[in-house]
């Protein structure tokens, strides 16, 4: 019996098959194109700073390469030169939120690119598309416009992955009120499939945390989002005029 002439409810399971069959597969796919970085000492350093509110820039950078992976591989651009720029676009190892009072530059959005490709270069033998792709995925910030559409494809992706992130934390927020829990629990459902694209790989034994990412991890001591935001004398409890700010209710 060919799969126009089974019962509706089997079909849709045979569709699901296959369809589930096809993502693990591009999924592979995508962890081959970057198994050589994600468990790169440096690379790794990532998790110590927080992006976008409790996302740190691995877990930020990872999405952005995937969904950079995915829409390239539709567009049949060069996939794999989009997810290895996706996976270290943000690789400028620093808390962005206090590096103006430490260093007094005030330009991150325009000045970090080039800092994560001056990191990378040091450790990756990178393409010019994947220069680009680090370099220029501020775009309109960093003002000349790209060559490559694989770059146009991660000024994109960064915005929805980096927005999705931000709405994933405050949405946490609107749980705490009764009427806006259902809002609140919704918009988390959304954002984090979204945002949870580690969580997929990892439940299909793509990317198992190594030994040396734990080590990692337990060596950084990173406090969370919110005690940075609550600890005295971070620079989200003061504005930069030094005046305290107003705590969220």
């Amino acid at each position: 019996m060919t799969g126009k002439h089974l019962p509706a409810p089997k079909r849709r399971r045979a569709q699901l098959r296959r369809k589930r069959y096809t993502n693990l597969e591009l999924n592979l796919e995508f962890y081959r194109c970057i198994e050589d970085i994600v468990y790169h000492p440096v690379v790794l350093r990532m998790k110590r700073f927080y992006q976008h509110c409790d996302t740190d820039c691995y877990q930020h950078c990872l999405s952005v390469a995937y969904y950079n992976f995915r829409i390239c591989k539709a567009l049949q651009l060069d996939a794999r030169s989009a997810a290895r720029g996706g996976m270290l676009h943000d690789l400028f190892l620093y808390d962005w939120r206090t590096h103006s009072e430490k260093t007094g530059d005030r330009l991150h959005a325009m000045t970090h690119p080039w800092t994560a490709y001056r990191n990378a270069k040091k450790y990756f033998k990178l393409n010019s598309i994947e220069k680009e792709v680090i370099t220029k995925h501020m775009w309109p910030t960093t003002l000349i416009p790209p060559r490559h559409w694989e770059t146009y494809v991660i000024c994109f992706t960064d915005k929805y992955c980096g927005s999705a992130e931000i709405l994933e934390y405050y949405s946490q927020r609107l749980e705490k009120y009764r009427l806006l829990r259902p809002l609140g629990k919704k918009l988390g459902q959304l954002c984090t499939k979204i945002s949870g694209i580690h969580q997929v790989l990892e439940s299909q034994d793509l990317l198992v945390p190594s030994p040396e990412a734990v080590s990692m991890e337990k060596a950084a001591n990173v406090e969370s989002f919110a005690q940075q935001r609550r600890r005295r004398g971070s620079s989200w409890g003061r504005s930069s005029s030094g005046r305290k700010r107003r705590a969220l209710a």
